[in-house]
């Protein structure tokens, strides 16, 4: 099987997983588990563009209760203070929102073609083991197992969205 038919049963497979749901989690509620509470964090350093969003820099840091809220179809591309790698027994990060949320969420990954050029391409990001919690899947076969900085959101509901915080977990 090729790289690239390699890539499109991926990206089948992950759109398919569904849109991320996280309810009722909030900075002081709906807290990840205890081992995964002890991993060392990193946040969301800048905005890079948003679109349909009221106080976007409130995404920046760690969970302060203050939201940027993200209308319905609106979105945003942030960066992590550093790469986010996949884990092979721990989610990889999470969402901090504040209420019900519907939200679709994708990293910014580099992928080869099958005659060897470099690209990069949004792929969905896979839901995690806890409420908001996300993973990255192990793309070893679409060019490595490579980490993501850049991440977008999006609000996938009816509903406005807020979120406080993206946390990525190191390993």
């Amino acid at each position: 099987m090729t790289k690239r038919s390699l890539l499109e049963v991926f990206v089948l497979a992950v759109v398919w997983g569904g849109i991320i749901t996280a309810s009722g989690l909030q900075a002081s509620g709906g807290k990840p588990a205890q081992d995964e509470r002890d991993r060392p964090k990193f946040y969301v350093i800048r905005v890079v563009s948003e679109e349909n969003v009221k106080d976007a820099n409130a995404v920046l840091g760690a969970p302060d209760g203050r939201y940027a809220e993200v209308a319905p179809g609106g979105r945003m591309v942030l960066q992590m203070e550093k790469k986010i790698y996949p884990s092979t027994t721990f989610d990889d990060g999470l969402v901090v929102c504040k209420g019900e949320a519907s939200f679709g969420l994708e990293g910014w990954f580099p992928v080869t073609s099958d005659q060897g050029k470099s690209d990069f391409v949004w792929m969905p990001l896979l839901r995690g083991q806890s409420s908001g919690g996300f993973r990255v899947a192990h793309v070893d076969e679409i060019g490595g197992n490579a980490g993501v900085d850049l991440i977008r959101i999006a609000n996938a509901g009816t509903k406005p969205l807020f979120v406080d915080a993206i946390i990525g977990y190191g390993r």
